[in-house]
């Protein structure tokens, strides 16, 4: 009899504890990760707007002009391996004429490296408008716009999830190819010497943090 109670006994601590555990295993486990939901951001870039030159690490170049926008975006990943992305980006710093708005929708196809790290394309279109500011342009183009059009774009990144659904990416997206605008100087030295530019193209390296959306 005493050994069908320690039984019984046993068989209840056991229980129990296992009970116990399982809150416990259950209450302190890491969420699983997400692959599709609703998710929003934003970024910071480097961007060009340059006409027959350019060159990412020369500011001396003409026709082209460095500015720093910053981005936001909202999006739908419909699961690890595809997703539809919104972005506006609008230019805070510009060093010689261009100020620079642009609007953007791509498609996203993701290919998964490992749980947290991807890669992916951005295939889309969207619209670049380029006004005239303050610095080397010439007074009559400073508020003017020199584009507005929408043309396709497209993009390549990768991303890394660090901590439950927050992501940090970094991305190349090219906004905007040889497009055709009248024909104007862009800089005041190209007043004297007689120069003016027909066709503009716009493209940004971009560094930012995502959320996915439970």
């Amino acid at each position: 009899m005493k050994r069908t109670l320690s039984l019984l006994s046993a068989m209840m601590i056991a229980g129990t504890i296992s009970y116990a555990g399982g809150d416990i295993v259950g209450e302190y486990l890491p969420l699983e990760k997400h692959d599709s939901g609703f998710y929003a951001g934003g970024a910071v870039s480097i961007q060009r707007t340059y006409s027959d030159d350019s060159d990412w690490f020369d500011d001396n170049v003409k026709g082209q002009d460095k500015t720093v926008p910053l981005t936001a975006i909202a999006g739908y990943q419909f699961n690890e391996y595809f997703a539809i992305e919104g972005r506006i980006s609008k230019s805070i710093y510009e060093e010689d004429y261009a100020d620079v708005l642009t609007y953007s929708v791509f498609l996203k196809p993701q290919y998964p490296i490992n749980d947290d790290w991807k890669v992916y394309a951005l295939i889309g279109y969207g619209v670049v408008d380029v006004e005239g500011t303050d610095g080397d342009t010439p007074a009559a183009n400073v508020g003017a716009t020199i584009v507005d059009s929408g043309s396709f774009q497209w993009g390549i990144g990768t991303s890394f999830r660090f901590f439950d659904n927050w992501s940090i990416f970094v991305d190349y997206t090219s906004l905007m190819m040889d497009k055709s605008i009248p024909s104007q100087p862009l800089y005041h030295y190209d007043i004297a010497d007689g120069r003016t530019w027909d066709e503009i193209s716009d493209d940004s390296i971009n560094v930012g943090v995502t959320y996915l959306f439970d």
